[in-house]
């Protein structure tokens, strides 16, 4: 158990009169550590030392005189008056947001920010195709990008941590609420000077399992498919390289150590530039791959946030194959 290194009130403070004084830091502290388990945990994703989200909590409970957060086997847990008071935060939170949205459309969208979560293969995408018109547009907004494997990005939709999300393969989940997708290949990626350049243009995986590759982690929505390939043909990649990161993979290949496994909208840019040649592969569940903007079931998006989404099923390459209609909120 979390203890606050203080003895409690004699009196507990009117919840009223401390829901009206609650510290913006402390509630976020809060929030932030139920969402990430762990102190240690929290304390990264702000980009503050534990000790400070130590005493945030500490305060907290001392203010309410009473426990908010007990240590587990497992990491962190909410008490059942943690448990209330996240729900009454994550409400308020909600509501902020109603209102922020109907605020944005009463001025003309002058002014806002919008958080995006979204896989590092998209970046690029992202910043070239969609934010300098988008900024342009609503010259008033700002944004913050969080990076990170499609776990990752499903992990901070969840505990509202970010607005929209954009995902490779990402799996189906009643939190989650798709907002538009479109189905985008697997191919093979091989260095342009590399002695397997001569590889033929269309190929069978179980015919590449002897050969050095380079692969991203399974809690990526790519890994994950290749990991089930592997699964379903009986077959084992020789990984030289396992990793969270794009930019191993490019290099890897770019420099003719092996092959990777990636969607081609990812390596756009080598592939023009000619450093890395794209081949077919001819296994169906390579082809099934799922490309999706993605939001938090139930939450109403800001104004802003809606019409970015919009925005990105428009203007990203890695959806531009996309047959569907405009999302509504």
């Amino acid at each position: 158990m979390l203890t606050t290194g203080h003895p409690p009130l004699s009196k507990p403070v009117s919840i009223q009169s401390f829901m009206s004084h609650i510290e913006h830091k402390q509630a976020l502290a809060f929030m932030t550590i139920c969402a990430e388990g762990s102190i240690r945990a929290a304390a990264e994703y702000l980009g503050i030392e534990p000790s400070t989200i130590s005493r945030q909590i500490q305060a907290l409970e001392k203010s309410m005189c009473i426990t908010l957060i007990e240590r587990g086997r497992k990491g962190i847990r909410t008490t059942e008056a943690g448990a209330l008071l996240l729900q009454h935060l994550k409400r308020q939170q909600h509501e902020l947001e109603d209102i922020q949205s109907e605020f944005d459309a009463l001025r003309g969208m002058r002014r806002g920010r919008i958080i995006i979560a979204l896989g590092e293969g998209f970046v690029s995408d992202f910043i070239t195709h969609t934010l300098p018109e988008f900024s342009a547009n609503y010259p008033g907004f700002t944004f913050s990008l969080q990076t990170g494997s499609t776990d990752t990005v499903l992990h901070a939709l969840r505990n509202d941590q970010a607005h929209i999300g954009i995902a490779f393969n990402a799996p189906g989940d009643n939190a989650i609420r798709v907002i538009g997708e479109t189905t985008r290949p697997l191919d093979l990626m091989v260095g342009a000077t590399s002695a397997l350049a001569d590889l033929p243009e269309t190929l069978d995986i179980r015919q590449l399992a002897d050969l050095p590759f380079a692969l991203l982690n399974p809690g990526f929505g790519v890994g994950a498919m290749v990991r089930d390939a592997e699964i379903r043909y009986g077959i084992h990649f020789q990984s030289l390289v396992e990793t969270n990161s794009l930019t191993v993979l490019r290099n890897f290949v770019r420099e003719g150590l092996g092959l990777t496994i990636l969607p081609s909208f990812v390596v756009t840019r080598e592939i023009s530039d000619g450093v890395v040649i794209s081949k077919s592969l001819n296994n169906p569940e390579l082809h099934a791959g799922e490309v999706s903007v993605l939001c938090r079931s139930g939450r109403r998006l800001p104004e802003g946030a809606l019409r970015l989404a919009q925005h990105v099923l428009r203007s990203m390459t890695a959806f531009s194959t996309q047959n569907i209609s405009p999302p509504t909120d």
